[in-house]
């Protein structure tokens, strides 16, 4: 599975920071120097194409959802916030062996934790999953375990679609925003993870009713953002795609 990750899918490298804190939202210590890349000066405004700069992949393999009656499993890849979306279906077709979906949905909201009335959680369970289940449906989702991601989670988990294979659930979260995300570094490995976040904590952990993560860096920390043109341009692409029609 390792032929395309290194090469074809780079993570970022931090290389401007401030006197404590870099506007990235890192600590200074945690950076290094790039030569030929300015660092700028405090003050200025951290850009991710002026003070980050692409190296080989570092974060791939699977995760191992623990603490459930039934543990689950997910792959998950860290990369750019600019990979070319026809990279992402190669690595969707040919590393992970699926097959372009008849339908995609797409679930957007809120990431502040909530919680619904039966009576609407019923609804929204019923209204996706009526959609869901057609075969070789793909749910594009923010990944984490908050808000409406959590909800549409809360929902594969009681139809049990994930074990059925019916539904393709793919998280695309931004990688400084995952809690730990230290434990994912190296290359193929198998990590066990607990979908439980710490109370304080700015970071978020994954929803594990997902089966795929896209985990997208562009060099910031403990923000949202950094995924959100991949997933655009992802979806634009998928869409334009001769999709095979639903049976």
């Amino acid at each position: 599975m390792s032929s395309m990750f290194p090469t074809v899918f780079p993570p970022v490298m931090l290389c401007y920071y401030e006197e404590k804190k870099c506007c990235c939202g890192q600590e200074r210590r945690t950076h290094q120097f790039v030569p030929g890349i300015d660092p700028g000066v405090s003050g200025d405004l951290w850009t991710p194409t002026k003070h980050t700069r692409p190296q080989p992949t570092d974060a791939y393999g699977t995760i191992e959802f623990q603490g459930g009656a039934h543990p689950t499993k997910a792959q998950y890849v860290r990369l750019s916030y600019d990979t070319r979306p026809e990279l992402l279906v190669q690595l969707f077709t040919r590393e992970w062996n699926l097959e372009l979906p008849k339908l995609l949905i797409t679930v957007q909201g809120g990431k502040a934790n909530f919680e619904l009335q039966p009576k609407l959680k019923k609804v929204l369970r019923k209204g996706l999953l009526k959609a869901a289940k057609t075969t070789g449906a793909w749910i594009f989702t923010g990944g984490t375990n908050t808000g409406v991601t959590k909800q549409v989670g809360d929902a594969l988990l009681l139809e049990g679609q994930q074990r059925s294979g019916r539904v393709v659930s793919i998280g695309i979260a931004p990688w400084g925003i995952v809690e730990r995300n230290h434990e994912l570094l190296g290359h193929n490995r198998d990590v066990p993870c607990h979908s439980i976040s710490s109370p304080r904590s700015k970071l978020a952990v994954l929803n594990n009713r997902h089966a795929y993560f896209l985990l997208v860096d562009d060099g910031s920390q403990a923000r949202y953002g950094a995924e959100l043109i991949l997933r655009r341009k992802l979806e634009k692409y998928i869409s334009n795609q001769k999709l095979q029609p639903c049976k």
